[in-house]
């Protein structure tokens, strides 16, 4: 065997004995960190629970929203009732 087909050797030997490595140390560190990873957002999930509380409606309000977003539909429909019947002509309905 040549000096250089030796070189390749080595250097194909150690290639794989690296990627080998690296898929070793990976395999082994995925799953810790990944638990360390979990472990960790669930504890920030828990610290920060606080319980639900209803507050109760207020018809009053939700009444006047309503009246107010119909209003402003009725304010864009008008200002945009010239151009929607233009659309309508053009379009053949």
């Amino acid at each position: 065997m040549s000096p250089q087909q030796k070189t390749t050797l080595r250097m194909i030997v150690a290639s794989f004995a690296a990627g080998v490595g690296a898929m070793m140390l990976v395999g082994l560190a995925a799953p810790i960190v990944s638990d360390i990873a979990t472990r960790e957002a669930l504890a920030s999930t828990l610290a920060h629970e606080v319980p639900a509380t209803i507050q109760p409606l207020d018809v009053a309000e939700v009444r006047a929203r309503l009246v107010d977003a119909n209003q402003r539909l009725e304010t864009t429909r008008a200002a945009t009732s010239q151009a929607m019947n233009r659309l309508e002509r053009l379009s053949g309905r």
